[in-house]
């Protein structure tokens, strides 16, 4: 999780890609729904461009101006930024959804993290680390 953190953990990263999740691709769109200082927004969006979450590509040549769209390693990070939306609305004593989503299905979308094998829902306690290169340490006792 701490390298997820270094490569999108900045202030304004992910309301950036919120904002992209959501359609808006252009610079002017984006400084403007995100509240972020250009120079900012300019900086996060070639860094992400850099690492692949991101990529841009030109629609108009006089004067140069891009487009900003997620690549499928930014679209697989969608259901990281509804389960933070899901869980801000939850625990930050405004209990008015900021946006209220519909899935393809008809309903409204309230996402769940299930296991793939079983898709039961998962809960704490109910999962262990059994392998990987930063196992936790197991306390005494």
């Amino acid at each position: 999780m701490s390298d997820a953190l270094a490569l999108i953990g900045e202030r304004h990263t992910l309301p950036l890609l919120r904002e992209l999740a959501y359609g808006y691709h252009r610079f002017s769109e984006l400084v403007t729904l995100t509240g972020a200082p250009r120079t900012l927004l300019a900086s996060r969006l070639r860094k992400l461009d850099e690492i692949g979450v991101i990529s841009k590509t030109l629609y108009s040549e006089h004067p140069p101006r891009h487009e900003y769209h997620l690549t499928d390693a930014g679209a697989d990070l969608i259901p990281v930024m509804l389960m933070l939306k899901e869980w801000g609305e939850r625990h930050s004593g405004d209990d008015i959804p900021k946006a209220i989503f519909r899935h393809s299905c008809g309903h409204e979308l309230h996402p769940a993290t299930v296991c793939a094998a079983c898709r039961i829902e998962l809960r704490p306690g109910e999962f262990e680390v059994v392998g990987g290169t930063h196992p936790p340490v197991l306390r005494p006792g």
